[in-house]
């Protein structure tokens, strides 16, 4: 029998009972991962028969999120962090390409960052990467890219950043009301 999106999201309540650390974040990961190669999964949540472009498939009631990103373009995103919540990327099909960056600016500057990518790597199908609290990073994916997005809360309602790299312009971005 297949590992299910139903089966990560009662492991994953279950490790983020013991907090939200890395060491439980990669716990999470693995499960990911584990979720990533179930043939059932890719098929129900990234067949041809499934609308194009992100889909919340699981709400829970302890704050996580689970969503498929599913395109026909390719895409490079901006840096940008996720403010107080981590994520992690897993891929379904083809490749993403993940850029973490440092913050090397002394932040005098709140509308300004001078940013150095520190670790560059491809995710693979089957393979996950996790951002920390904080953590600025930005994905690139050529066409009929499909992944999988887990967040500790939902991205839409604490405050993050995005990046401009070439004017190193940063962009606050507000939460939004609950409707």
């Amino acid at each position: 029998m297949g590992y299910s999106l139903q089966d990560f999201t009662r492991d994953t309540r279950e490790i983020l009972k013991a907090g939200s650390s890395r060491a439980q974040v990669d716990k999470v990961k693995a499960k990911m991962e584990q979720l990533l190669v179930d043939p059932g999964f890719v098929k129900q949540y990234f067949g041809t028969d499934q609308p194009l472009g992100l889909k919340r498939i699981h709400i829970d009631p302890t704050g996580f999120e689970v969503m498929t990103y599913r395109y026909n373009e390719a895409r490079k995103s901006n840096p940008h962090d996720h403010g107080d919540s981590w994520a992690i990327y897993g891929q379904a099909t083809s490749y993403t390409d993940m850029a973490e960056y440092e913050r090397v600016d002394d932040r005098a500057d709140p509308g300004k960052a001078r940013l150095e990518v520190r670790k560059k790597y491809r995710l693979n199908p089957g393979q996950a990467g996790i951002f920390q609290d904080g953590a600025i990073h930005s994905i690139d994916y050529p066409d009929g890219s499909r992944f999988v997005r887990v967040t500790g809360t939902n991205l839409d309602r604490i405050a993050r950043s995005s990046f401009d790299p070439k004017t190193g312009a940063v962009k606050q971005m507000a939460p939004q009301r609950a409707t």
